[in-house]
C-alpha cells in the first residue's frame, strides 16, 4: 500500500503549479495495472479541484515508446490535460504527439513509484528553474556545435545548427506542452550523422538503472558503433539488440539535467536523467526532439559531471552554469 496521504501534497503541486488544471477541464489520468494506486491519488486531487476526471487503466506496455491501445490514444486527443504515471514512457509515441497536436497539456511519469513523490525531487521552485532552462535553451537555439567532455574521458562532438531546443521545465500551461517531472531539463537534437567521439556512461542507463561500472560508448557518423564495459555494457547491448532496428543506435538527443533535488539511483529513471549537472545522450526514436530518425524505442545514456561547450564557450562545468 502506498502512502496516499503524504503523496497528496506533491500531486497537488503537479496539478496546480505544473499542469494548471482548471475547474471543469477534462483531466485524463492514464495508468497501467502497476500504477493504479498512484493514479488514484491524482484522480482524488483532481476531483477536489473540480476537474472532470477520467482515469484509464491499461496493461503495461513492454518498453518506452510503445503505443498505448487505440481507445486510450483517442481519449488522449480529447483531454485538456493528461497525467500519465505509467511503467514505461508514452512520450516517444505517435499517440502522445497526436494528443499534443490536439492541444492537450501533458505530464508523463514513467517508472512511477511512491519514492519519487516523497523524496523531495518534485519539491523544487519550478519558476526559478524555468528561467535558467529558458536561458540555456536560447544558447542551444543559437548554437552550431556542442562538445561534451569529462575527466573520465568523454569527448563527444555534434552539430546542432538550426535545431530548436526542447525545454522541459515542469510547467505545462500552454496547449500542447509536455514535461516529465521530476525530469526537469532542456534538450536538443543533433544533426543526423554528426555525433562523433567517445562517451563514458557513469550515471545511468534509461530504461535500466544506475550503472555500477562505467560503460564506454563509441559514436561514428551519428550512431553507436561499439560498446565496451562489464555487465552494464552487456545489458545495454542486449537492450538495443532486442529492438531489432538499426535506428536505435542513432543519437537523437543531447539533454542537460536541471533538477537540483534529483539524485541518480534513488527515485526512478526520470530522476536518473534529471540530476543537475548531468548530461545524457538519447538514442533511438527522435521525433519528439525534432530529429527525422524514427525507431521502435528510445534510451537515455547518462553521465555525471559533464563539461559542455557550445561554439567553444563553456556553459556547464563542475555543476555550475555559465549563461551570460
Amino acid at each position: 500500500m502506498i502512502d496516499k496521504m503524504f503523496m497528496m501534497g506533491p500531486v497537488r503541486t503537479l496539478l496546480e503549479e505544473c499542469l494548471d488544471v482548471k475547474p471543469k477541464e477534462n483531466l485524463l489520468i492514464l495508468t497501467d495495472i502497476n500504477t493504479i494506486e498512484i493514479g488514484e491519488v491524482f484522480a482524488l486531487v483532481g476531483k477536489e479541484m473540480n476537474a472532470e476526471v477520467v482515469m484509464t487503466i491499461m496493461n503495461p506496455t513492454t518498453r518506452h515508446g510503445d503505443e498505448p491501445p487505440r481507445i486510450i490514444a483517442e481519449a488522449m486527443k480529447a483531454a485538456d490535460a493528461i497525467v500519465a504515471p505509467t511503467t514505461f514512457s508514452i512520450n516517444h509515441s505517435t499517440a502522445r504527439k497526436m494528443a499534443s497536436d490536439a492541444g492537450a497539456r501533458l505530464l508523463f511519469m514513467p517508472d512511477a513509484n511512491e519514492e519519487v513523490f516523497l523524496n523531495g525531487s518534485l519539491e523544487i521552485d519550478y519558476k526559478t528553474q524555468k528561467k535558467k532552462i529558458d536561458k540555456l535553451s536560447h544558447i542551444l537555439e543559437e548554437g552550431q556545435e556542442v562538445r561534451v567532455t569529462s575527466e573520465l574521458g568523454t569527448d563527444l562532438k555534434m552539430s546542432i545548427k538550426g535545431r530548436h531546443a526542447v525545454p522541459q521545465t515542469g510547467i505545462c500551461h500552454e496547449p500542447g506542452s509536455i514535461s516529465p517531472p521530476p525530469c526537469i531539463e532542456t534538450a536538443v537534437a543533433p544533426i543526423e550523422g554528426t555525433t562523433e567521439g567517445v562517451f563514458i556512461i557513469d550515471g545511468a542507463i534509461v530504461p535500466g538503472r544506475a550503472v555500477t561500472e562505467n560503460v564506454k560508448v563509441f559514436f561514428e557518423g551519428g550512431k553507436i558503433v561499439k560498446i565496451e564495459g562489464g555487465q552494464d555494457a552487456q545489458d545495454l547491448i542486449e537492450t538495443l539488440e532486442s529492438y531489432n532496428h538499426p535506428n536505435v543506435y542513432c543519437a537523437v538527443e543531447m539533454g542537460i539535467g536541471m533538477n537540483p533535488n534529483a539524485k541518480i539511483g534513488r527515485g526512478g529513471q526520470l530522476e536518473d536523467e534529471a540530476e543537475f549537472g548531468t548530461m545524457h545522450i538519447g538514442i533511438g526514436n527522435g521525433i519528439t526532439f525534432g530529429s527525422s530518425i524514427r525507431a521502435p524505442g528510445h534510451c537515455d545514456l547518462v553521465m555525471r559531471d559533464a563539461i559542455i561547450e557550445v561554439d567553444g564557450k563553456t556553459i556547464l562545468k563542475d555543476k555550475q552554469l555559465f549563461l551570460d
